[in-house]
C-alpha cells in the first residue's frame, strides 16, 4: 500500500466513524446531518433538499423479508416520523388504500379497503366498555351511622336525612376516584344499578354528569306512590368535580332511600384492563 492509499483509507474511516457517507470515490465523501427529501422519481440523498413533487409521488423501490424497503433509526429524543397535520375536511373520503394523514383535529387517518377513508382507533376517542364486580358505592340509609360510603361522596352528604333518606329536591355527587380500575383506565362513563326504596311518594330520580350547567329534565328511574322498591340501569357520563374526578350526580324530586351499585365502565385507556 501507498503512502497515499493509506492517507485515502485513514481518511474514509474517520468520515465513517464521525457520520453518514453520501457518495463515493475520495473528494466524493462528506458528512451530512440535514433532512432528505425528494422530488418525484429523484432518489433520496441525505443532505439534499428537493421539495418540489407537485402532484406527483416518491416511490422507493426494494427490500426483502429481511431488509425493509424503509428503516427509521432517530437519535433518541427525536421522532423516527413526522407527518405534518391537515385539516380533516382537506383528506379526501376516497383516500387510496395505504396512504397516511394526520390531521388538525388529533386523528390518525389511513387509507382503508376500497380506497375508503378510516380512522385509526386512539385514546382520543376510542373507548371500551368493560363489565366490572359490581361493588356498591352508595347505601343512603348507612350515611347516618356509617362513614363505609364517603370515599365515593364527592359532596351532598348532608343531603341524607337522619333517616337515611335522599331529602326531596336534593342531589349527592358521588366520585370513582378510589376505583383503580376507574383512574387507571381513565374511565369517562359508568353504568350504575340505581335503586329506590323507602319511598314517601311518587318521584323521579336523575343521575347525570357532575358540574354541568342545569340537572337534565329527563329521569333515570320512576316511581308512583309510597313503600316502594324500584331499580333501573342507567349509563352516565363522568366529569371532574371540585378536583375530584370521574363524579356524577343523583338528584330526586321526592325523598327517598338511594342504593347505587356499579356493575361497568367506559375506558378511554382500555390496554390498562
Amino acid at each position: 500500500m501507498t503512502t497515499d492509499e493509506t492517507s485515502a483509507a485513514t481518511t474514509r474511516r474517520q468520515i465513517i466513524r464521525s457520520g453518514v457517507v453520501a457518495g463515493v470515490g475520495v473528494g466524493a465523501a462528506a458528512v451530512v446531518a440535514s433532512p432528505a427529501s425528494a422530488a418525484a422519481g429523484d432518489p433520496v440523498i441525505m443532505g439534499a433538499v428537493n421539495n418540489d413533487a407537485g402532484t406527483a409521488e416518491t416511490v422507493l423501490v426494494g427490500g426483502s423479508s429481511a431488509s425493509p424497503t424503509l428503516a427509521l433509526n432517530p437519535p433518541a429524543g427525536r421522532p423516527a416520523l413526522q407527518i405534518m397535520p391537515v385539516f380533516d375536511q382537506d383528506v379526501p373520503t376516497d383516500l387510496p388504500t395505504g396512504s397516511l394523514a394526520y390531521t388538525h383535529e388529533g386523528d390518525l387517518v389511513i387509507g382503508g379497503k376500497a380506497g375508503t377513508k378510516q380512522y385509526v382507533s386512539t385514546s382520543r376517542w376510542a373507548n371500551r366498555t368493560v363489565a366490572i364486580q359490581p361493588k356498591r358505592i352508595l347505601d343512603t340509609r348507612a350515611v347516618p351511622s356509617s362513614t363505609i360510603y364517603d370515599q365515593y361522596i364527592a359532596a351532598g352528604r348532608s343531603s341524607v336525612d337522619s333517616t337515611g333518606r335522599l331529602r326531596a329536591n336534593s342531589f349527592i355527587h358521588l366520585s370513582l376516584s378510589n376505583l383503580s380500575v376507574a383512574s387507571t383506565g381513565r374511565a369517562v362513563g359508568v353504568y350504575v344499578n340505581l335503586t329506590v326504596a323507602g319511598t314517601v311518594s311518587a318521584g323521579v330520580l336523575s343521575a347525570y354528569p357532575a358540574s354541568i350547567s342545569g340537572r337534565p329534565s329527563t329521569s333515570s328511574l320512576n316511581w308512583w306512590g309510597p313503600n316502594q322498591i324500584l331499580s333501573n340501569l342507567a349509563e352516565v357520563q363522568l366529569r371532574a368535580l371540585d378536583g375530584r374526578h370521574y363524579c356524577f350526580t343523583i338528584w330526586v324530586n321526592a325523598a327517598t332511600s338511594v342504593i347505587v351499585d356499579v356493575s361497568g365502565l367506559i375506558l378511554s385507556n382500555p390496554d390498562t384492563y
